[in-house]
């Protein structure tokens, strides 16, 4: 009798855990605009790589995937797509004077972060911040980038 109930404990122990698959969490992905032929853009490749290499997260478990845009030249981009029909999560300017190409771009560099440091081009002022028509997981992963690259030493 003892058995019997053994028997049956274990079963049900073993198919409870298997019936109740974890979902594998979606990528967020995170769109960049930048200068991809500015000074910096080798370094920044570079810190584009370290990042994704470390297994960047967010705090529900879902993986950030890092996206250059590049579909567009850098200065037409910014006169005349950004915030039309160029949506991005994240702005990495040549320099703080490119902000005045777009009212947009200019209304959101006050809460930029001077990435220098990651772009290798101390002392030049390397604007990067995260628009204000970001939201959700996008906006928060590409909140991760940003700080990641004000950190760099």
């Amino acid at each position: 009798m003892r058995q019997g109930w053994l028997y049956l404990v274990l079963a049900s122990l073993f198919l409870g855990l298997g019936c109740h698959p974890q979902p594998k969490p979606v990528a967020v992905v995170v769109h960049v605009f930048r200068d991809l032929h500015s000074p910096y853009g080798f370094e920044l490749d570079h810190r584009i790589l370290e990042f994704q290499a470390s297994n960047p997260r967010l705090s529900s478990g879902a993986p950030i995937v890092i996206k250059t845009f590049d579909d567009l030249d850098y200065d037409t981009a910014l006169k005349a797509h950004f915030d039309s029909d160029l949506r991005v999560e994240v702005v990495i300017l040549n320099a703080p004077a490119d902000a005045a190409k777009n009212p947009a771009i200019a209304a959101n560099l006050a809460h930029a972060v001077n990435i220098c440091a990651a772009a290798k081009a101390c002392p030049a002022d390397v604007p990067a911040f995260v628009p204000s028509s970001a939201t959700g997981d996008q906006a928060q992963a590409a909140q991760v980038f940003i700080t990641t690259l004000a950190q760099y030493k």
